[in-house]
């Protein structure tokens, strides 16, 4: 059963224009019929241009569909086994993070150092003596 140029196209997937194409440049043999249409062989088509993948599985489309279906179901539970680790391991570290948190709480130190020494300036500024308190002694007696 020879092909005509629509059919051969869509078994190709390509436009009927590039068949014509390749049978007038003699890439692919082709003969006329009677009413003027061209007719190409299906092994002689399929030797130049493979035949479309969509045209041919459409006889495993029932297999491929349930093969799909059990394939998308593996991957929801191996999702859903993943969400179930990763909240896990949130609830982990939001145990951890509150087990460092009251440890900093407890061991909070506050600032214990003394307050600096006024410079000469602030000293004479605010009042101060400007004498060491050794010196203070040794004046005051």
């Amino acid at each position: 059963m020879s092909y005509t140029l629509a059919t051969a196209a869509a078994a190709t997937g390509l436009n009927k224009t590039t068949i014509l194409r390749a049978i007038k440049s003699g890439k692919i043999s082709a003969t006329k019929d009677p009413h003027g249409q061209w007719l190409v062989e299906p092994v002689e088509l399929h030797r130049v241009y493979p035949p479309d993948a969509a045209r041919n599985t459409c006889s495993d489309a029932p297999q491929q569909d349930a093969l799909a279906a059990v394939e998308l179901q593996v991957k929801v539970l191996l999702a859903e086994h993943r969400v179930g680790d990763l909240k896990a391991a949130l609830e982990d570290m939001r145990c951890q993070r509150d087990a460092w948190q009251a440890q900093a709480e407890r061991l909070a130190i506050t600032d214990q150092r003394q307050e600096p020494k006024p410079t000469w300036w602030q000293r004479v500024v605010r009042g101060t003596p400007v004498l060491s308190p050794l010196r203070q002694a040794r004046f005051a007696s």
